[in-house]
């Protein structure tokens, strides 16, 4: 079968079109180029994937039939509260958010899933600039778009200003050993600034920054609620040491523990 030749990945059997295949090759079939990153991103030599077995590839790209089976029902469990157009889902009833793959048609046909809690840093780059970068331990910087319908406040610093952006994407940091980096891409081809295309992704772009800085500032206020809750009961369980060996009476402990439990 030819490079141009739809034929299925030997690894994940997915079909695979030329513009979807990597050089690659295992038992004579070209390996599809998300298989193929993930291996590399392992430290897997691509001219040596004959040396390792099915299961093995399998296990490392995430596409054994358990792995597939898991994602499958993930994807049916996923609760889409908000949506950015086909760029990116939020799910607030189980914490989780989600970045579309799409056809050329721009239908859905599967989604990468995270929880929030995995979401480190996020930036917007223009052009190979950074222009608004946010995240945990951090407020967002540069321009921010404050709700679906706000307007576009503070700007793009740090580099030449253009009539023109030839690419423009938003990039996530997560604490996902798997999966580090994902990217949503809104424009990959030389498009005019003071047009409706671009004011309208840049819009859409501002957004989701706006969304995932609530989200990071959601998980940070858990944390810090969290670990006041543990402080606090491991404070009541000292006066309750204190309560039974006479050092306390039972009205200092009554008063002290509503006072930890702020009631």
């Amino acid at each position: 079968m030819g490079l141009f030749k739809t034929e299925n990945c030997p690894i994940c059997n997915k079909p695979t079109g030329a513009l979807a295949k990597s050089s690659a090759k295992y038992n004579g079939l070209f390996v599809c180029q998300s298989c193929a990153k993930k291996l590399t991103a392992n430290g897997i030599l691509l001219i040596r994937l004959n040396k390792y077995s099915l299961d093995e590839l399998q296990k490392i790209t995430g596409t054994s039939k358990e792995d597939i089976q898991k994602h499958l029902t993930e994807v049916s469990s996923f609760q889409a509260t908000k949506k950015v157009g086909n760029f990116i889902h939020f799910d607030d009833v189980n914490n989780k958010f989600a970045v579309p793959h799409t056809s050329i048609t721009g239908a859905v046909n599967d989604l990468q899933i995270f929880d929030y809690s995995d979401l480190l840093d996020f930036e917007l780059i223009e052009d190979g600039n950074s222009i608004s970068k946010g995240g945990v331990g951090r407020a967002l910087v540069g321009g921010a778009l404050f709700g679906s319908v706000g307007a576009i406040v503070g700007g793009s610093t740090g580099h030449k200003q253009k009539s023109t952006c030839s690419k423009l994407q938003v990039k996530i940091t997560l604490n996902n050993i798997k999966k580090p980096t994902v990217y949503i891409n809104f424009i990959e081809t030389e498009t005019p600034k003071d047009g409706f295309v671009y004011k309208q992704l840049y819009g859409q772009a501002q957004e989701i920054l706006s969304l995932l800085e609530v989200v990071t500032h959601s998980n940070t206020s858990s944390t810090v609620a969290s670990s006041n809750n543990v402080s606090a009961a491991d404070e009541i369980l000292k006066l309750k040491h204190l309560l039974n060996i006479g050092v306390i009476s039972q009205d200092e402990f009554d008063a002290k523990k509503k006072q930890l439990l702020g009631l």
